[in-house]
């Protein structure tokens, strides 16, 4: 498979992590997020990784560093939201 063609893996899959909870964060909807979870609880952050992982095997340079970077933010979010909802 191409560099090219993980990258843009990579990008889609942080988008699809990113945003649910982006819209969830600021009081818009929170279907998305709900929809993610209910799925199984843990689908953002299996997806966040792969996103990582086909980043780590995407076009070298500023891409590379900000999908890592986005998609590891993205994984840290999920496992914060993942451990408060766990405790109550």
């Amino acid at each position: 498979m191409s560099r090219k063609y993980c990258s843009y893996i990579s990008a889609t899959l942080c988008f699809l992590t990113l945003l649910p909870l982006t819209l969830a964060a600021i009081h818009w909807l929170q279907g998305p997020l709900e929809f993610l979870l209910s799925v199984h609880p843990h689908l953002p952050c299996l997806l966040s990784g792969l996103g990582v992982i086909a980043a780590l095997f995407g076009k070298k340079g500023d891409w590379k560093f900000n999908l890592i970077l986005f998609n590891t933010l993205s994984l840290s979010l999920h496992l914060i939201l993942i451990t408060n909802l766990s405790i109550f």
